[in-house]
């Protein structure tokens, strides 16, 4: 079993799958997909614990995240086919990735890069000013 994804103790079958296809740092997605994934998933998850519907699907988190609003155009078809293949996901298992796409987005193989100027903008920004 591959921990590469940082799941730590929540790999699961499914996930190794999803680690198959995509690799085990999900090299294989860019930045835009993570973000996109990671958004469907905090939908899903949210959507389950709030409604309840065992029947909840990706597919549907995907329509309901509203991507032809955010996006101008359908959901992307890379998307569909991760969504797909991850049917049936659990709660906990959708949380897992999600903390894995977390980790990569600001520590990991898809965060901003950084430099010069924007660098600059986006470390005054995030300072805290005390008065």
């Amino acid at each position: 079993m591959t921990t590469g994804l940082v799941t730590y103790y929540g790999q699961t079958p499914t996930i190794d799958q999803l680690i198959e296809n995509y690799g085990a740092y999900l090299e294989k997605l860019d930045r835009e997909t993570k973000l996109l994934l990671r958004t469907v998933l905090t939908n899903y998850v949210f959507m389950r614990e709030r409604h309840k519907p065992s029947s909840y699907t990706l597919i549907e988190a995907s329509r309901d995240a509203l991507f032809v609003t955010f996006l101008g155009m359908d959901t992307p078809q890379l998307l569909v086919d991760i969504c797909s293949q991850l049917n049936g996901l659990t709660t906990h298992e959708a949380e897992t990735i999600f903390e894995a796409l977390q980790h990569q987005i600001r520590w990991g193989n898809a965060q901003i890069e950084k430099s010069g100027k924007f660098d600059s903008a986006l470390n005054k920004k995030n300072q805290i000013i005390v008065e």
